[in-house]
């Protein structure tokens, strides 16, 4: 990430945008199934935004399972079905320090969602569910879930879920970073 833009008007919004350059974490937990696919989508719609340079996405899982692996190959053969980049990714654990870097970090699940505030409870604040951000998403079913036992389908359902999140987290972003 580049040196931050100018200061934006103090206060900002559920979102974290404070300043001009944006720090949004995925998470779930090994870091190769939701959150490299949450990352991918997410990244790609910013790079087709207004918001392109104000907004970096990366992810993380709460455990170091497979930290160094590549996304599980169904992960991104979803991702590149539905048209979205694919490739490149390495597992990284999520840390304190990632937590207080970030400036939302979205979380795939309720289970995730306590480890990382655990991680850094004074910053428990910006630690959000990321279909928080889907609006048709509903109390009780508002978490993405963990496609790694399933088949292709099972995938592409989780990917749709976290699209429509995506679209929603950009829609935010976008309002608040005006």
């Amino acid at each position: 990430m580049g040196p931050p833009g100018p200061a934006r008007p103090a206060g900002g919004t559920a979102t974290g945008c404070k300043t001009a350059c944006v720090r949004v974490a995925m998470v779930c937990l090994g870091n190769i199934c939701r959150s490299p696919m949450a990352e991918a989508v997410a990244a790609a719609m910013v790079a087709a935004s207004p918001l392109a340079g104000e907004v970096t996405v990366e992810s993380f899982g709460t455990t170091g399972y497979h930290r160094g692996e590549p996304a599980d190959p169904r992960a991104e053969a979803a991702l590149r079905r539905r048209g979205w980049p694919a490739g490149g990714h390495r597992a990284r654990q999520l840390t304190a320090a990632d937590v207080v870097a970030a400036d939302l970090v979205l979380c795939a699940d309720r289970a995730n969602l306590a480890a990382a505030r655990r991680l850094a409870p004074a910053h428990a604040d910006k630690v959000r569910l990321l279909r928080s951000f889907d609006p048709v998403a509903a109390p009780g079913d508002d978490e993405v879930p963990d496609p790694w036992d399933g088949d292709a389908a099972a995938f592409d359902a989780t990917l749709a879920l976290i699209e429509a999140a995506c679209r929603g987290l950009l829609g935010e972003l976008a309002a608040a970073c005006r």
